[in-house]
Formats: structure tokens, C-alpha cells, sequence
């Protein structure tokens, strides 16, 4: 009776015995393995190696030599199953060695926008949270940027936090012509602020706020000529102009019908001339869209934007026409969860804003908002 007792006895301890935890490390080399990632020599398969390993606060990361022959692309198809496999997050990047960074704690699911984020004075607006901290987009940097995603998960709400930043970093300096081709309903009530010199609701208005545009941009072109300037950035002259486009889709000729046809192949043109020539001259074009097709996003526009931001995307293809390169279709389900691309891609988390938070603050710098503008000299004799 003492023996058959035994056995059981023996495998009840060994279960309450801790398993060993596998290490990220294992776990990395486990994925690589399962999904074939790696060349296949004679009769064996070479895998990345792991080269060295460095540790902070925030993250770890990984360096890896790869055998000849295998992509750096190769990884971001394998990005998602690392994650779930560690269920941490990781930034994938390639500088001669692969480079995977772990990180220690997850991006917060929302955080809220507060006037601290404000760089007065400044061009620079928060553009989201990161794993190291905070990241701001200057838009004398790089004038123009190009937004992505389905609907419901943060366009309007950034384009809410770009305005509300620069109008409150440069009261004085800053002016706002809106495409709001939502039919007006997000952006029409903005009309009533100073800085805001026109808001468009339809192709049609659309193509009048843009020819009155293109002739200012003329027109300071001319003036800058004159001068002798070659960027506004290295100038005295303090203007910038922002043309912000909610729903670039609707001005796709290839998307509208009939008589609108001619009117979207100019709004189209008009774009693209701001795009490509306006950055110099003080413009600023923050083209949005929730279809990125190459058909919504005209090319010239997309060739002369440098910085680009992206949402979740409903697949590849949309991903690689905002951001060149896959990823945001396997961001998580997270409303303000996004890619955000100069030189190469972060996951960031935008911060929420809403209307309440703004109108309140901007009640209470009414009298400096209208003063601002009453009180603003002419840049240029147009």
C-alpha cells in the first residue's frame, strides 16, 4: 500500500516543482525555426545568430548576424508571431545587423492631451507616445504629412490635436484652410476662429478654396523671388499656411462621377503643386485618407511627403501606399495605435482630444486669438 501511494506522491511534487521559464531569447530562436527563417545549405538550415544582447530600463535588444541571402523584409513578416510569442512588444530594425528591441512594458491604450505637450513658439507638435518617451513632429522639418487608417480608429482626432497645437504654439503666425469633404460635419464649426481662413465641405467648394490658394501661392512665390529667398525656414517671415484634407478620397477623379470628373483632376493638380513646391513657401499639406489606394492619393502628393503616419490598415496594399512598407495592417485593434514614419517606422499611441477640452481652452485665450489676427501685418504686397 506504502509503494502504490508512492507514485502518486512523487508525481504531485514534481508538478508543483516551477517550471523553468524560457527565455525571449529561446523563444526568438524557436520562432525563426518553426517558420523556416533562414537558407537551407546542403542538408541543414542556417539561422540568425545571435550576436550580442544589451539591456535598459526600457528594453532589450537583441542583435542577430544573418546568413547571406536572406532579406531584412523577411522579419517584418514574422514581426506579428514574435509578438504573440512573447507577448511583448518589439520594434524589428536592419543596420547591418538585425536588430530586435523588446520591450518591458506595453504602450498605454490612450492617454489624454494636456496643455504641458505645448511647444510655444515652436512648429513642433506631439505627434504620440512612443516606448521612450514622447515624440514631436516639427513641421518646418518637414512641411507635409500623409495620413492612413480605417475609420473610427484616430484620423479626425489627430487632426484635431495638429490644430488645436498650432494654434496655440503660434497664435500669431499660423493660418488654416480646411477640406472637410465629410460634408463639412467635423470641421464646419471652426469657421468662427480667425486663424481658420475657409473650410470646404464638397469637391465644389473644394476647388474654389484651392484656386484662391494656388494664386497666394503665386503670389508669395513672386515675393520670395524678389527677395532672393530660397526656403522660408532661413527667412524672417514667420507665416505658415496649412491646408489640411479630411477624406483625400473624395477627390479622386477615378473615385467621383460625372460632372465632378473635372473638378477632382484639379484639386488633384492643385495638390500636387502645393506638395511640391509649397514646403519652401511656408505651405504645409497634412493629406488624410481611410481609402489609401493609389487612386485616393495622387502621386506627386505622395512622392513629396517625407513624413507619414499610419493607423491600422485593412490590408497590406493600404499599408504600402502611406507608409511604403507593410505593418500597419497587424497593428492591434486600438483606437490611436499607430506607424509613425520620417526616417523609419515607430508604433506610437496619438494622444485623445476632444472638442470640450479644446473650446474650453480656446475661450479662455479668446481675446489673444482675435487680437492675433487684427493685428497681423501683411507677409507679402500680393
Amino acid at each position: 500500500m506504502i509503494e502504490w501511494l508512492a507514485i502518486p506522491a512523487i508525481v504531485v511534487g514534481a508538478a508543483l516543482i516551477p517550471k523553468k521559464q524560457v527565455s525571449d531569447v529561446k523563444k526568438i530562436q524557436t520562432i525563426f525555426e518553426n517558420r523556416k527563417v533562414g537558407i537551407k545549405k546542403n542538408d541543414s538550415f542556417l539561422y540568425p545568430k545571435l550576436y550580442k544582447k544589451h539591456d535598459n530600463e526600457q528594453f532589450s535588444t537583441y542583435l542577430y548576424t544573418l546568413p547571406l541571402g536572406i532579406p531584412s523584409e523577411a522579419f517584418e513578416t514574422i514581426k506579428s508571431a514574435i509578438v504573440d510569442g512573447l507577448n511583448k512588444d518589439i520594434e524589428i530594425e536592419y543596420d547591418g545587423l538585425l536588430k530586435i528591441k523588446v520591450y518591458k512594458q506595453k504602450l498605454p491604450e490612450k492617454w489624454s492631451y494636456t496643455d504641458d505637450l505645448l511647444n510655444e513658439g515652436k512648429w513642433e507638435i506631439p505627434i504620440g507616445r512612443n516606448y521612450e518617451g514622447i515624440l514631436y513632429h516639427d513641421f518646418d522639418k518637414y512641411p507635409h504629412m500623409l495620413v492612413g487608417g480605417v475609420t473610427r480608429f484616430g484620423k479626425t482626432v489627430l487632426i484635431k490635436e495638429i490644430f488645436y497645437s498650432l494654434l496655440m504654439n503660434q497664435i500669431e503666425n499660423v493660418e488654416f484652410y480646411i477640406l472637410d469633404l465629410k460634408g463639412g460635419m467635423e470641421f464646419g464649426h471652426y469657421v468662427g476662429i480667425p486663424q481658420v481662413k475657409e473650410v470646404s465641405s464638397d469637391i465644389f467648394e473644394s476647388t474654389e478654396l484651392l484656386s484662391t490658394i494656388i494664386e497666394d501661392l503665386k503670389g508669395r512665390q513672386k515675393f520670395m523671388r524678389t527677395k532672393q529667398y530660397t526656403n522660408i525656414v532661413d527667412t524672417p517671415i514667420q507665416k505658415r499656411t496649412f491646408i489640411i484634407v479630411d477624406e483625400g478620397a473624395e477627390l479622386s477623379p477615378n473615385i467621383v462621377e460625372g460632372d465632378s470628373k473635372k473638378y477632382a483632376k484639379f484639386c488633384q493638380a492643385a495638390l500636387s503643386e502645393i506638395a511640391r513646391i509649397g514646403g519652401a513657401l511656408g505651405y504645409r499639406l497634412i493629406f488624410c485618407t481611410q481609402y489609401p489606394t493609389k487612386e485616393a492619393v495622387p502621386m506627386q502628393v505622395k512622392m513629396n511627403i517625407v513624413a507619414r503616419l499610419s493607423f491600422i490598415a485593412a490590408a497590406q496594399i493600404a499599408s504600402r501606399v502611406i507608409l511604403d512598407d507593410i505593418g500597419a495592417e497587424d497593428l492591434p485593434s486600438i483606437p490611436g495605435r499607430a506607424i509613425y514614419k520620417i526616417e523609419k517606422n515607430r508604433t506610437i499611441q496619438v494622444p485623445y482630444i476632444d472638442d470640450k477640452y479644446m473650446f474650453s481652452k480656446l475661450e479662455g485665450k479668446q481675446d489673444a486669438i482675435i487680437n492675433a489676427v487684427k493685428d497681423r501685418k501683411s507677409t507679402y504686397n500680393n
